[in-house]
């Protein structure tokens, strides 16, 4: 009995780890039905180890894609959806989006995640 015990903690915490992911390309661009899988779960990687303040818009352009088009963001300011969830409504209740702020030189400033819930 305690074995099993054991067995069903270990199990357990094992469950519970991180599940981060390392940042890649090919998973990030990945687009089912227009939603991203991957792109939440590659951000801190992104942010920690790729993304650097004073790269070139071309630069940042080359390791993650083109950025979408968001109407009301400031300017010079620059988005790429990581979640939009919308339960059981046919707007989004949550959406998270990753803005990179550029300067008049097209250099990364900032950047940062906007997270919004209804």
């Amino acid at each position: 009995m305690k074995n099993l015990m054991m067995i069903f903690c270990l199990c357990f915490l094992s469950a519970c780890g991180n599940n981060q992911l390392d940042f890649e390309i090919s998973k990030w661009n990945e687009s089912v039905d227009g939603f991203y899988k991957f792109r939440e779960l590659m951000t801190n990687d992104l942010m920690e180890n790729h993304l650097k303040k004073g790269m070139t818009y071309q630069e940042f352009t080359d390791l993650i894609g083109e950025p979408e088009n968001f109407a009301n963001l400031k300017t010079n300011t620059i988005g790429y959806t990581l979640m939009e969830d919308y339960g059981w409504d046919i707007d989004p209740v949550e959406t998270k989006i990753l803005l990179i702020e550029l300067t008049a030189d097209s250099l990364v400033q900032d950047f940062k995640i906007q997270h919004w819930k209804k």
